[in-house]
């Protein structure tokens, strides 16, 4: 809802909260659709603003409420209006091998970032929601990375120019992934076993494609690096914990947040406590433990206060966070607390 000035009203607009005057007298109800005789009695009366509703108001779930707010319209703008010069420095140098200028590609990052610093949404929720044609998504993966790596950097401890360092790495990681059939990357389904040794060659040609270029030593070994695990499982080098560099180390964690949020016509944007849930399931051993609890926590905490709906139809808002089961934190329903750790049988559906 919006604080509206009752000179400013205009018909047809919707009340959100009763108006009343300063000694409490209603004036107009909540619900009310105003037509020109009572905004005439609102601009006469002793108030000077009143809360209408936008149109978040009038949708059901929390990712419906941010594709329709003011704060993601102006997102979509930014986004698409940079879109375009990065998509064609992008093609320069994969088919013109034109060096890209990495000073642009970061200040494309806080063109779209800066302005929405301080919104109530965070970057992380209206990427969930934005809808990239499907000739854009290896184009949108590496820009969105790139804006989740600026969102996320002072999580891990990081400098200024650390930040940007993780930045860079963002739009470089996965540019491998241009070297690869398209029909494979599109291809809907499972990858069969000759398909995933293609597609597990992207990091080489990723490095390969940027070992020459004037960047930190950190944004090529994370584009080399950034499909190794912990448990020495990944690929192309099955390299131990140790040999892992640390870029590539929180990238292969943001790499997979990325491609569990990104938008997709199929399905609603997953619910971060099931994204939350995921991690927590598959992630112990595969990711460095400091930096994944770090990220971890610092999504959870993303969402205190917000509301939710759990999987028996109950509505609650999130109170604390349990470090020992991050997917499952307090929450609260009127005067009751529920702590999910405890109820294995109630979990968080969905955000409201």
């Amino acid at each position: 809802m919006e604080l509206v000035a009752t000179v400013a009203l205009q018909p047809g607009m919707e009340v959100a909260e009763d108006a009343t005057d300063y000694k409490g007298n209603l004036l107009v109800k909540k619900d009310t659709v105003l037509d020109k005789l009572t905004i005439q009695k609102l601009v006469v009366s002793p108030i000077q603003c009143i809360q209408i509703k936008e149109p978040e108001d009038y949708v059901m779930t929390y990712f419906e409420k941010v594709k329709v707010s003011k704060d993601f319209h102006k997102f979509e703008d930014l986004y698409r209006a940079n879109f375009t010069a990065y998509k064609v420095a992008i093609d320069s140098f994969i088919f013109k091998k034109v060096p890209p200028n990495n000073n642009d590609f970061l200040e494309i990052i806080d063109n779209i970032f800066n302005p929405l610093e301080h919104s109530r949404t965070t970057i992380l929720d209206m990427l969930a929601v934005l809808n990239v044609p499907d000739s854009d998504i290896l184009y949108a993966h590496g820009l969105n990375v790139a804006l989740i790596c600026r969102y996320t950097g002072k999580w891990f401890s990081l400098d200024d120019e650390e930040i940007k360092t993780l930045i860079l790495c963002g739009f470089y990681y996965d540019i491998g992934k241009f070297k690869i059939p398209k029909e494979l990357i599109s291809k809907p389904g499972k990858l069969d076993d000759d398909e995933i040794a293609i597609m597990r060659t992207h990091p080489v040609h990723s490095y390969n494609l940027i070992q020459n270029l004037s960047l930190d030593i950190n944004v090529k070994l994370a584009a080399l690096m950034h499909h190794e695990r912990c448990d020495g499982r990944g690929y192309p080098q099955k390299l131990p914990a140790e040999r892992i560099n640390k870029f590539a180390k929180i990238i292969s964690i943001i790499d997979a947040y990325d491609a569990m949020t990104s938008y997709r016509a199929y399905r609603d944007p997953l619910c971060p406590f099931k994204v939350i849930e995921i991690f927590e399931r598959d992630g112990l051993e595969r990711y460095d433990v400091a930096y994944y609890l770090t990220f971890l926590e610092r999504m959870v905490e993303e969402y205190i206060g917000k509301e939710v709906v759990l999987n028996d139809g109950t509505e609650c808002s999130v109170v604390l966070i349990n470090k020992q089961d991050l997917s499952r934190p307090m929450v609260r329903s009127g005067d009751v607390y529920i702590d999910l750790s405890r109820e294995k049988d109630r979990y968080i559906e969905r955000l409201i």
